[in-house]
């Protein structure tokens, strides 16, 4: 069985785009900031990178709004949706479901787990209301995000002040080779 289900949060938990308290708003405000400084580091304008960041902040919190919480996920009822490929389309009409599997030479399958469908169903709507220029930089972000360990030490040493020094505490960064 296939299984497909939400993601796209660079922070580590939807509790983190909503928390009232002060930690959660200066956590918030750093990532907006780290998000703003590896905009730079790919060259872009400080103001360009500032409005970059408040866009991908924007996307990522609409997505949270409809990601299960922690708690709701370990609930294996609420994350089982089992359904026929053919049937993607009653949850993301607007995505080619069909050309995306081609394109990422999925196995053939008969049956689907979409585990989250109340996201899937709001990143369709998305798809329609967020402009394409505003995918583009979240999708732009997402990449150097998901390359930054393995990009120069100005992005590594970045990627480190936010996840390991702001989120997690970690004091100094381990040597590369490791």
């Amino acid at each position: 069985i296939a299984i497909i289900g939400q993601g796209g949060l660079s922070l580590p938990d939807r509790d983190f785009y909503f928390k009232d308290d002060e930690k959660s708003k200066s956590i918030r405000d750093a990532y907006v900031q780290h998000v703003t400084n590896m905009f730079k580091l790919l060259g872009d304008d400080a103001d360009k990178a500032a409005a970059e960041a408040q866009t991908v902040m924007k996307i990522e919190t609409q997505l949270a709004e409809v990601s299960l919480d922690r708690v709701s996920r370990r609930d294996a009822s609420k994350q089982y949706n089992k359904m026929a490929p053919a049937d993607l389309k009653n949850v993301m009409a607007n995505f080619d479901w069909t050309g995306y599997l081609k394109a990422i030479k999925s196995p053939a399958f008969t049956e689907i787990n979409v585990q989250h469908p109340n996201f899937f169903k709001r990143v369709d709507t998305m798809l329609t209301s967020v402009s394409l220029d505003d995918w583009k930089t979240y999708l732009r972000w997402h990449l150097v995000h998901d390359a930054a360990d393995a990009l120069s030490s100005a992005f590594v040493n970045e990627n480190f002040n936010f996840y390991g020094k702001t989120l997690s505490g970690t004091k100094e960064l381990q040597p590369r080779w490791r």
